[in-house]
């Protein structure tokens, strides 16, 4: 039974209740994505460690270039469909319009087809010339050549339009709320099989096999996740509309007959800005990587890449909590319940930081040494995991701003806070890496990140009234701060920087963080976290039992 909006007293009593129930979804979604992510980031570590203990910097820069490269382009290929998916899918399902997703799916896809086609014959085509810019006679030395880096490219090419439509169709997955296909296959089966790939290379001693092996496991993932949507769409069912009654949304039940789903044009008129903002988010993830080559060389593209690995690896806990949550804000904005789309907000952000911030916090205190385990010359990029560390610890205070900011339907405000981040970012590359090398490139990733965090703050907090500074918020990173900040740094200037004192101190972290979360379950929603109500209601068991006095 679907409740009305013409009865605010019933809606409002059911609100509380309604939000905990879509925050423990979210929370078991992304629970499951967060396996995903863990698995994910730790084969990224895994696969940068194989390449720099096994192969030149020169040449591990070089395959590192072309990889950033490649993600770039199919990011271009992808057109940004894979979000403009999430949120028609999950708009028209709350508005019960299933029968319009067709649609949209067959308005995503074609496309996506195409352009990535088209962008894999460029690459061959244009390989050669691109290798030569990126090796700019640096890797002579190293025994790689251009014509390696453009049989890399090559390979790459060839993967793009599985990869393009990997994404795609993942988007799609994820607009029914099905989170089984992007952590099975994208985040555990595809990095594993890449990693396995990338041992097969380094135990042969070829940097002719890196790029081929780390490409090909794109393909058999793209043909699961197209086979398991299609298994989803068959067995999804209706939903029942929240509020059919918008008739100035565009997939309401009394819109015109020219819908969303209807009308390609209208799907890409929202999905085209969102495209273009999705490849200035992975130009600013990338582009540092390729300018450090081309300005530097590739042995410091090397370094930049291992100094950044650890900060990366920790935005797959960012990325696993959107992708849970993006389905969920969709249908709240679309049924206009603010209130609870800023109670999540604030819930998510809180629990993004606990994941997070100690990761972040450890790098910037202990940089140098974890550096030391990709070879002892990778210590030079300990100003790297500083500068992008704190700047981390902004970026996860924020939360999922911009995804919020899209879900809101201003995906144009997104694109332009994306564009002038790529300005800054290339404009300061540009002007500090051929002086200061890769803390140059730092400093130019750390104002983007800056801009894109801090710019759809202020625009959701003015056109929604919303912010992720709740009480919990607050908690966590007060709880972050002191058991992953001040407690290694006490015991550093105390004790000294052996390795024994250094995971006492993190192992105290730990303890003190454990009982702070539990002390505040409260402020920071445990009890929506999966095995959270249990728990608390194991503990009121044993506390009742016992005498009284």
């Amino acid at each position: 039974m679907t409740q009305s909006v013409s009865r605010p007293t019933s809606a409002a009593a059911a609100g509380r209740p309604r939000t905990d129930g879509r925050l423990a979804e979210v929370a078991w979604g992304g629970l499951l994505n967060l396996v995903g992510a863990a698995v994910a980031g730790l084969s990224t570590v895994a696969l940068t460690l194989i390449i720099t203990r096994s192969f030149s910097e020169a040449a591990a820069g070089a395959f590192f270039t072309a990889m950033s490269l490649f993600l770039i382009v199919e990011a271009v290929a992808s057109l940004g469909a894979a979000t403009g998916t999430v949120y028609f899918i999950a708009r028209l399902r709350s508005l019960g319009q299933d029968h319009r997703i067709p649609e949209v799916v067959r308005a995503a896809t074609r496309p996506v087809a195409v352009v990535s086609v088209a962008a894999a014959v460029a690459l061959v085509l244009l390989a050669a010339p691109v290798a030569r810019l990126l090796v700019h006679g640096q890797l002579g030395h190293a025994g790689a050549r251009p014509a390696e880096v453009a049989a890399e490219l090559r390979a790459l090419a060839l993967a793009l339009p599985f990869a393009a439509m990997l994404d795609t169709v993942l988007g799609a997955s994820r607009g029914f709320r099905s989170m089984g296909p992007t952590v099975v296959v994208d985040r555990i089966g595809r990095p594993i099989l890449q990693l396995a790939g990338i041992g097969v290379a380094a135990a042969a001693g070829s940097t002719a096999l890196l790029a081929p092996l780390w490409a090909l496991p794109y393909v058999p993932a793209a043909c699961a996740v197209w086979l398991w949507f299609h298994r989803i769409q068959r067995r999804a069912r209706p939903t029942d509309p929240a509020d059919p009654t918008d008739p100035a949304d565009p997939a309401s039940p009394v819109a015109p007959a020219s819908s969303v789903a209807r009308e390609p044009l209208r799907f890409w008129r929202f999905t085209g800005p969102r495209g273009l903002a999705a490849l200035a988010q992975i130009t600013i993830q990338r582009i540092d990587i390729v300018l450090v080559a081309i300005f530097r060389g590739p042995a410091e593209a090397a370094i930049y890449t291992a100094a950044t690995r650890f900060l990366v690896a920790g935005q797959f806990a960012n990325v696993a909590i959107m992708m849970a949550a993006q389905p969920r804000f969709t249908e709240m904005f679309a049924q206009g319940d603010h209130p609870a789309a800023n109670r999540v907000y604030q819930a998510t952000t809180a629990w993004l930081i606990l994941l997070t911030w100690p990761l972040y916090l450890l790098a910037v205190i202990f940089g140098p040494e974890v550096l030391t385990v990709f070879g002892h010359s990778y210590r030079t990029g300990a100003s790297v995991m500083v500068i992008l560390g704190l700047t981390m610890l902004l970026q996860t205070a924020c939360g999922q701003v911009d995804m919020v900011l899209v879900t809101t339907g201003r995906s144009s405000w997104s694109l332009i806070n994306g564009l002038l981040a790529v300005g800054v970012n290339v404009g300061l590359d540009v002007a500090l890496i051929p002086r200061y090398g890769i803390t140059g490139a730092a400093i130019g990733w750390s104002a983007a990140i800056t801009i894109t965090n801090l710019m759809p703050l202020a625009q959701v907090a003015v056109a929604m009234r919303l912010h992720p500074f709740g009480r919990g918020t607050l908690v966590s990173a007060a709880l972050c701060a002191f058991s992953f900040g001040v407690l290694p740094l006490a015991a550093r200037d105390l004790i000294g920087t052996g390795a024994v004192p250094s995971l006492a101190a993190i192992g105290c972290g730990c303890a003190v963080m454990a009982a702070g979360i539990w002390h505040f379950r409260g402020d920071l929603h445990v009890a929506a976290m999966p095995g959270g109500a249990q728990l608390a209601a194991a503990v009121r068991r044993r506390n009742n039992k016992r005498p009284a006095g």
